[in-house]
């Protein structure tokens, strides 16, 4: 398997967590749904930053991301973790992610190409942690309506 694939079949169902979601905007709703459904979304609740712990069931090698979302609400930037220990908002925002990607707006709409990763540093993924510290407008929610992590096994 050499081309790049959506990874969703290997994120483990039953070990995921976001912290700072709102009740009925979980993050299945932007990792799990139909990606044309855009009234399901993944949307924090008291303020813009989000902390996203995705698990798979092997280890995969992650080569892109994307993320798609309102080009108001959406994140301005994400830092990637792969593989931490425990990480909570504090640790995410102080220490050196594995790699921290910018987001323009037009980086989050639909037809946006992903952005790739280091891949020498997403080789042997088994947790990835996405840590969104602010959103474009400086917005009270961030939104994600989609996230799609692109690799191999």
């Amino acid at each position: 398997m050499s081309k790049m694939e959506d990874l969703k079949e290997y994120i483990d169902p039953k070990n995921w967590e976001c912290l700072n979601a709102q009740k009925q905007h979980q993050l299945p709703n932007a990792l799990f749904k139909d990606r044309d459904d855009e009234k399901k979304v993944l949307k924090s609740d008291s303020d813009a930053q989000l902390l996203i712990r995705i698990t798979f069931g092997a280890f995969v090698k992650i080569k892109a991301i994307k993320i798609t979302a309102p080009t108001d609400s959406g994140p301005s930037s994400i830092k990637l973790f792969v593989n931490p220990g425990s990480l909570e908002f504090e640790g995410a925002e102080e220490e050196e992610p594995t790699q921290e990607i910018k987001l323009e707006q037009d980086d989050l709409k639909k037809d946006a190409k992903p952005k790739t990763v280091k891949l020498v540093k997403f080789s042997k993924v088994s947790t990835l942690v996405i840590f969104v510290p602010e959103n474009h407008d400086d917005a009270d929610q961030t939104v994600i309506q989609g996230i799609q992590i692109l690799g191999e096994d």
